[in-house]
């Protein structure tokens, strides 16, 4: 039972910082148009994609340190919130493919 409450917790927990990190970090830049900003378009993809694994590695960072203080498995907690944030990244990129094609 620990294990399974570890990855639900790790999930959630993932899910949440994905959807935090994708709204403020990419949702101003998938949503402006192309044309206003080509110049500084390399700088402002490669330095969100900086800021993207900088949170990524701090919240897994963050989990692992605190998995001592968990009431359940700390490694499944990891494996889950690496979960979560994988798929929330991947939602972001579906979702702005399906904008794009309608």
């Amino acid at each position: 039972m620990s294990y399974a409450a570890g990855i639900i917790a790790g999930l959630v927990v993932g899910c949440i910082i994905g959807y935090l990190k994708n709204l403020f970090i990419w949702g101003k830049y998938l949503q402006r148009s192309d044309d206003a900003y080509a110049q500084n378009e390399a700088s402002a993809l490669y330095g969100r994609m900086l800021a993207s694994n900088i949170v990524n590695v701090a919240a897994l960072a963050a989990v692992f340190f605190a998995r001592g203080f968990v009431p359940f498995d700390g490694i499944t907690f990891l494996i889950g919130t690496a979960v979560g944030l994988t798929i929330m990244s991947r939602r972001s990129a579906v979702s702005k493919k399906r904008e794009e094609e309608l």
